[in-house]
């Protein structure tokens, strides 16, 4: 594949630590690799969807939820592994965009959770959000990073908000997982970026680090959530 006819992502000619591969269908096999993780994952939550709707809370309580997060991660996956294999500007957008399908998922289940909104709009919601922030990538890509970062910290917050609020039964465990392994994420992409972790040509990078711990807290997440108990929240 000649990547060179494709217009090219914004952040080169030095996106990150990893030296493209002249002429190779995959420029960056590494940070193109890594992203197995997210797509694997998401065909785990895809294909065992039924085994996680136990209808103990309201995210099981639908075989929707862990589909659609499912396709949300396997989006992620696809759209980082492209991205990396190709260094073009389409791959970016589709990457970037795959992050703010999960990081809206939770925005819009919060609400859904304690009765803000209902199964339709939370579909209406969490589409038009990500299609909006689809458009803002396109025509002002460097927004990217900003807006995911918002949406992280909002995700958080509001987490944390609705912990103290109605003081739901909930393994907190997993939440300090999933914040362990981005902060570790985000360090060590700090670092790649920064090239202060750098070889060009190693097996493994800061960036491909990056996509595991990501995918491994973005899993942690959704059993933060998944884990609560019996005691209900605002239905309505």
């Amino acid at each position: 594949m000649d990547w060179t006819t494709w217009r090219k992502a914004t952040c080169l000619p030095e996106c990150w630590c990893e030296a493209a591969r002249t002429g190779s269908w995959i420029l960056e096999p590494v940070n193109t690799w890594t992203n197995l993780f997210f797509i694997l994952a998401g065909m785990v939550f895809i294909l065992k969807a039924e085994k996680l709707t136990t209808k103990t809370n309201r995210l099981n309580s639908l075989v929707l939820f862990p589909r659609l997060y499912g396709f949300a991660m396997m989006f992620v996956g696809l759209g980082s592994f492209f991205y990396h294999a190709s260094q073009t500007f389409a791959g970016q957008w589709f990457d970037v965009f795959g992050m703010y399908l999960v990081s809206m998922f939770y925005i819009f289940y919060n609400f859904y959770r304690i009765g803000k909104l209902q199964e339709k709009s939370f579909l209406i919601f969490y589409f038009a959000s990500c299609l909006l922030l689809g458009f803002v990538i396109y025509y002002l890509p460097d927004t990217r990073r900003w807006l995911f970062g918002f949406s992280v910290a909002f995700t958080l917050v509001q987490s944390l908000w609705i912990q103290k609020r109605f003081k739901a039964i909930i393994n907190q465990s997993y939440l300090i997982g999933a914040v362990a392994a981005f902060l570790f994420a985000q360090t060590v992409w700090i670092l790649d970026k920064n090239r202060i972790w750098c070889d060009p040509y190693a097996l493994i990078n800061g960036h491909g680090v990056w996509h595991i711990f990501s995918g491994v807290a973005a899993v942690s997440i959704y059993f933060y959530f998944n884990s609560e108990g019996s005691r209900r929240l605002p239905s309505s």
